[in-house]
């Protein structure tokens, strides 16, 4: 577009336009036309930036997500892996005495013939 508003006006000044009123409104026209060619320019790379900068963001956020997804899934995988660890290992008796739920597994089974409720400290089992 600089390039074409170069040529017109260098076309102006080879047909040495009289200095009339005609005249210096072509010139005029012509400057507005250089100005407004420039401002074009100016947007156009300010828009080139944006857009490379948006493009950067966009790759940033498909990294962050692909990451997330993927720590989503390993929490899961663990926390699966716990429910079936926790519910596989112990029992639930509900205390006598104060009525809290507690989860024995084998092991404590096996130290303590009558395991203790760790709330009220009584026997789960009763008496």
């Amino acid at each position: 577009m600089k390039q074409k508003i170069a040529y017109l006006k260098g076309l102006m000044d080879g047909m040495k336009l009289a200095e009339d009123d005609n005249s210096k409104l072509l010139r005029t026209i012509a400057d507005c036309l250089e100005r407004i060619a420039e401002e074009v320019e100016t947007e156009s790379a300010r828009v080139d930036n944006i857009e490379s900068e948006i493009e950067e963001l966009n790759n940033d956020v498909d990294d962050l997500d692909e990451v997330l997804g993927f720590l989503l899934e390993e929490e899961d995988e663990e926390d699966d892996e716990d429910d079936e660890d926790w519910e596989d290992d112990f029992d639930y008796f509900t205390c006598p005495n104060c009525g809290e739920v507690v989860p024995v597994d084998e092991e404590m089974l096996q130290k303590e013939a009558d395991p203790i409720c760790p709330n009220c400290n009584s026997k789960l089992f009763g008496e």
